[in-house]
């Protein structure tokens, strides 16, 4: 892995790969079994959708590629007053993983007929990125709604102010302190390493070379504030 100083450049790139989201995943066993038939060119997302697979959490997310928190079938199944622990629980399971963790449905619920969302959305947006959720995901409000532009320009308007926000930034770097031992502890310190030094020289990018992709999702992990550069080495990974 190497920080760059690069003058700022265009960069084309390209992901090829299949991404499966798996809905009403319960058990780990139900990704070991997609994986089984689809392949390991196959990446799949367990939507946890219902609360028996709250009771084998952390084991899903060892398997999964990612995981969505399927927030409205959620609280279909269960009191809605548990739904934001529970997301709370999944996004800092994944977090610790390492893995890729999306919060979906109603996230702008106002803008399928609205400009603007309600003060509420807005909270429960940056709520979401505050605790660390690797992405945040629109349904209705971009694909029927009357307003998809403005939706994705509000959403993106509130990703930009959290992560610019001190309080923020010291979350990130007391989590990165929390779990930087354990069996990868070596990559682990070189990843945190990275995000310092690229802080400190305001690098342009941070290049991670990798063969399976692992070293990016660890340096995703620690959120640095420059953009990550995949450079895989041996065409098919």
């Amino acid at each position: 892995m190497y920080v760059f100083n690069i003058c700022p450049l265009t960069f084309d790139i390209f992901l090829y790969c299949f991404l499966v989201a798996l809905s009403f995943v319960q058990r780990p066993e139900d990704i070991a079994e997609v994986k089984q038939i689809a392949g390991d060119k196959v990446k799949v997302m367990a939507k946890l959708e219902k609360p028996s697979a709250i009771q084998q959490l952390d084991l899903i997310v060892d398997k999964s590629d990612g995981v969505m928190v399927a927030r409205g079938d959620l609280g279909v199944e269960m009191n809605a007053w548990d739904v934001p622990i529970l997301q709370k629980r999944i996004v800092e399971s994944c977090q610790i993983r390492g893995k890729p963790v999306v919060i979906a449905t109603q996230m702008m619920e106002s803008m399928i007929e609205s400009p603007t969302p309600t003060r509420a959305e807005a909270s429960d947006c940056a709520t979401a990125i505050f605790d660390s959720a690797d992405a945040v995901m629109l349904s209705a409000e971009s694909a029927a709604g009357k307003f998809p532009i403005e939706a994705v320009t509000m959403q993106q308007l509130i990703i930009n102010r959290v992560e610019s926000d001190e309080v923020y930034k010291s979350k990130l770097e007391r989590f990165a302190q929390d779990n930087g031992l354990g069996k990868l502890y070596i990559n682990n310190a070189i990843t945190m390493a990275a995000r310092q030094v690229a802080e400190i020289s305001k690098s342009k990018a941070i290049l991670a070379f990798t063969s399976s992709g692992g070293t990016v999702l660890r340096v995703s992990r620690v959120r640095p504030g420059v953009p990550i550069i995949a450079a895989c080495y041996e065409i098919g990974k």
